[in-house]
This record gives structure tokens, C-alpha cells and sequence, in this order.
């Protein structure tokens, strides 16, 4: 996969070929940007003739993996701008370019693209990793990396857990998920508009009776330690009978 229109100063090296690597190779083809790729079904002789032909290299690769990557190809090579796209760690010797965003198996458009923020550390602008993206962006010390992850994990992949356990949930009591569709889609939006005050149900309402009725039919599911993790946070004072 590689890309080859646009004259530029700048030269691209993607390496990877999972979803960051291949969304960011598309996002490139539709900003015409010209880019390189290498993963490891390539000969790494490749990678080394790719590697001394960039300006920068982009890690899109699992966070494990990142620092023996440097260290086995990178290390030394102080004319690269080393990028890695983690939101949890950072390394010595590269700068971090994070996505807040899920990247599935479908490819986006050009305008959804553009919407993405980026959080960066070690760079002062987004144009300094990643030159002719014009995302907005914010810094984040690497000290902060991890706390950030953290609710990147708890807002997008626990409510992805959450919302897909509700729609197998439904699917066994012949509930149509277009009706969950509308339901999630304006809790949503309701916390964005209002996150102290969205939150509604037993918890708020201090339904006691209902919670307990809640708790008996998850008795034998395992989503019932979520419930239960939710109700010792955001009721700690419930009336456990």
C-alpha cells in the first residue's frame, strides 16, 4: 500500500498494518500525501531502504511493541521524527500523536476525518509529527498519559461493552435494537449537553426497590458485578438487604 502523489518535503513512512495503519494510510490518500508503508510480511531489508528515505516514521503499531522497534530499527536515526500513536505510554526518542477516536473495519470520509483530536507529547504542534494535518489538537505531559488513557478506556471501550451487552440482552427479550439505537443515541447526547444532571434511573432516583429487583434478575449473569460496581460508586450508601 503505498501512496505516491503529492511532491512534499516531508516523506512518510507508516509502519503497521492494523487499523491505525490502515486508516491513517487512507486518510493520507484522501489528503493526498504522499507515504510509504512496511509491515512485517515485507523483507526487512525493505524497511531499512524505506527508513533512510523518511523525514518521518509513524509506529502504528501495538503499544508492546513500540519500544523494541525502536531500539531494533530506529535507535540512532536522530534525523527522523519517530511518531507513535499511544494514548497510554510514551518513549524515549519519539513523540506521541494520539487519535481520540475508534477506528473499525470501516474506512471514514475525508470531513469525519478532519473532526479528529489529537493529544500530543513532545511536540508542540500537531504540524510538527504529522505535517499537512490541520486537526485540532491539545498537549498532554507523559506523566498525564496513563490518567488520559484511563478515561479513553472507561468513555469508549467500557460503554462499548456496556451497550453491546444490553443489545445481546434484548435481542433474547425480541427487543429491536433500532429501539436501543434511539435510546443510547440520546443518553448521549443528553451527557453532552448536561453530564452533572443526564444521568437518570434507580441510582438517581434512590429506588431501592427496584435495584434490588435489578440485582435478582441478573443473579446468575456475571453483568450483575457491573451493576454491582456501579451501585458501591455512584449509591455507596444503598440499603443492601
Amino acid at each position: 500500500m503505498t501512496a505516491t502523489n503529492k511532491k512534499s518535503s516531508n516523506s512518510f513512512l507508516i509502519i503497521g498494518s492494523g487499523r491505525v495503519a490502515t486508516h491513517l494510510a487512507h486518510y493520507f490518500n484522501l489528503l493526498n500525501i504522499s507515504f510509504k508503508t512496511w509491515d512485517r510480511s515485507q523483507d526487512p531489508h525493505a524497511l531499512r531502504v524505506k527508513v533512510a528515505e523518511a523525514t518521518h516514521v509513524l509506529l502504528a503499531i501495538s503499544d508492546s511493541a513500540l519500544q523494541g522497534f525502536y531500539r531494533q530499527h530506529l535507535q540512532g536515526h536522530d534525523d527522523k521524527i519517530v511518531v507513535n500513536f499511544s494514548g497510554a505510554h510514551q518513549f524515549e526518542g519519539m513523540v506521541s500523536a494520539h487519535p481520540l477516536m475508534t477506528f473499525g473495519p470501516e474506512l471514514y470520509d475525508l470531513d469525519f476525518y478532519k473532526q479528529i483530536h489529537f493529544t500530543l507529547t513532545g511536540v508542540n504542534s500537531l504540524d510538527e509529527a504529522l505535517p499537512g494535518l490541520t486537526n485540532s489538537y491539545s498537549w498532554l505531559p507523559s506523566a498525564q498519559k496513563a490518567l488520559y488513557h484511563s478515561y479513553c478506556v472507561i468513555g469508549g471501550n467500557f460503554v462499548t461493552l456496556l451497550i453491546a451487552k444490553m443489545l445481546s440482552g434484548f435481542a433474547t427479550l425480541k427487543v429491536p435494537s433500532e429501539a436501543a439505537h434511539l435510546y443510547v443515541q440520546k443518553v448521549i447526547e443528553n451527557t453532552f449537553a448536561n453530564p452533572q444532571s443526564a444521568l437518570t434511573g434507580p441510582m438517581v432516583r434512590k429506588d431501592a426497590d427496584t435495584v434490588a429487583a435489578n440485582l435478582k434478575a441478573l443473579e446468575n449473569d456475571p453483568a450483575r458485578k457491573i451493576y454491582e460496581a456501579f451501585l458501591e460508586t455512584y449509591w455507596p450508601e444503598y440499603p443492601r438487604k
